[in-house]
Parts: C-alpha cells; sequence; structure tokens
C-alpha cells in the first residue's frame, strides 16, 4: 500500500509540474503576441515620420531656406539646417550636428503639424572646417536623414 501511494504521490506531482509548464508556456505566447503588437507599432510609428526634403544653408527667410550650398566659407557666421517633416505630428526629432564622426551639437524639435517644417542652426566658430553633417533622428535613434558639407 506503501508503494501505491509513492505512485500516486509522483503521478500528482508530475502532473502539477505539467500544468505549470503549460501554464508558463501560455504566459509566454501571450507575452510574445504583446511583444509583437508593440513592435509592430513601433515600426507603424517609424515609418510614418519621413524626411521628405532638407537643405544646409546660411539663412532662412519666410520658413524656406536661403543660400544652400555644400560648401561654405570658413568665415560664414551661422550654418542653418532645414527640414520638412512628413507624418509625425506630435512626435520628437533632433538634428544633430557631427564634425566628422564627434557629435557637436544635438536640437530637440517637437514636430506638431503633419506637414512641419523646422530648422536648427549652428554657429562656425574659429577652427570647424572640414566635412561636416548634420542627421535627422527620430526619438527611437532612427537616423531618417543625414547631409553632408564642407566648411573651407
Amino acid at each position: 500500500m506503501k508503494k501505491a501511494s509513492l505512485v500516486v504521490a509522483f503521478a500528482v506531482m508530475m502532473g502539477f509540474a505539467g500544468a505549470a509548464f503549460a501554464q508558463e508556456e501560455e504566459a509566454t505566447e501571450a507575452e510574445t503576441s504583446e511583444i509583437t503588437a508593440v513592435a509592430q507599432d513601433d515600426a507603424a510609428e517609424k515609418s510614418a515620420i519621413t524626411v521628405s526634403a532638407s537643405a544646409v544653408c546660411t539663412a532662412i527667410a519666410d520658413r524656406m531656406p536661403e543660400g544652400t550650398a555644400t560648401e561654405f566659407a570658413a568665415d560664414t557666421p551661422k550654418i542653418y539646417y532645414w527640414t520638412r517633416i512628413e507624418g509625425g505630428e506630435g512626435a520628437e526629432i533632433r538634428h544633430i550636428w557631427y564634425a566628422g564622426d564627434t557629435v557637436i551639437s544635438e536640437v530637440p524639435l517637437q514636430v506638431t503639424t503633419p506637414s512641419f517644417r523646422t530648422w536648427s542652426s549652428k554657429t562656425v566658430y574659429p577652427g570647424l572646417e572640414g566635412d561636416l553633417s548634420v542627421a535627422v533622428v527620430d526619438a527611437d535613434g532612427n537616423e531618417l536623414q543625414k547631409d553632408t558639407f564642407q566648411i573651407k
């Protein structure tokens, strides 16, 4: 009789272990579904923000770039980076300014309309010469656009 009780106890334990394992699998599947849904929402949100136009320039007039170029003189007082953002209403983007591979400035910009023109600027200081670039980056760090230029 003692042997039978031991076998029953073992069977009961195995049944519980199997049930716990099944519950763990179900929870993992539910979590996976939730993670997949979040990833799909993130991908849709990322693809919704685009840069439809950009320019490196020496001035902004009536919310449009002026003096657009890829090369600027070292005595240029200020350089602007102008972008038109589509589909990013309510999102934050950043203009990240680089001298070579070194970040020299990051400018957060709040997108307030479905088609939004915005810009940032960088004062040209002595020694800021060579290859420079500016990137548009979304809140998740995805690079949406990058323009390069030179200061000579």
